[in-house]
């Protein structure tokens, strides 16, 4: 009898965790949208990705992830922001429980920010950039903190104090080499070589 009992509260409890399991909403597409598809190099826009369920109604609570075919050109954070970082054309795709939006065409044109620097993962990216006396540099903060200390140098540009969430240019006047790290992790380091 108490077997019995027993066996029949575990089947219970199996229907009840297999209903929970059929309430989710299983992903059956996703789309991806921009507010425009050309940029210039420093600018950023904010990427809106939405997910259907196999009923074709939307998924409110669905999560994504952001791939650009050329980080290099247009690089996308983890909350869909994508940032013009040099000349040139990618392609953005969200995905969310394994399906993946169509490709949306990003193009970059120049601007006037000459390089674009971005931090992910503690890692400035690209590491080395080289500019020419004059030319301005985007440093992109996602919503981690970091900052940006140059190394005492003639012409060093100001240090960037702890930042997160925003984008802050720094104008190279003097040609030099121009190391820079983030002193809130160890190891995330840089530089900025100035051409004449």
């Amino acid at each position: 009898m108490r077997s019995t009992a027993i066996l029949t509260a575990l089947v219970g409890l199996s229907a009840c965790a297999g209903e929970g399991a059929l309430d989710a909403p299983r992903v059956g597409s996703v789309d991806l949208t921009a507010p425009k598809t050309t940029i210039a190099v420093g600018e950023a826009v904010q990427l809106s990705a939405f997910a259907r369920d196999v009923n074709g109604l939307a998924i409110t609570n669905a999560k994504f992830t952001y791939t650009s075919s050329a980080s290099a050109v247009v690089n996308v954070n983890a909350s869909g922001r994508a940032i013009g970082v040099a000349p040139g054309a990618a392609t953005i795709t969200a995905t969310s429980s394994g399906f993946v939006s169509p490709p949306l065409a990003i193009g970059v044109t120049a601007g006037s920010v000459a390089a674009v620097v971005t931090m992910q993962a503690n890692t400035f990216t690209p590491s080395q950039l080289t500019i020419r006396v004059g030319q301005t540099v985007l440093f992109d903060f996602p919503a981690d903190q970091h900052n940006v200390i140059f190394a005492a140098r003639t012409g060093k540009p100001a240090d960037i104090p702890t930042t997160a969430g925003q984008a802050v240019t720094r104008t190279f006047g003097t040609a030099g080499t121009f190391p820079f790290d983030c002193t809130l992790h160890p190891g995330m380091s840089g530089q900025v070589i100035v051409n004449p």
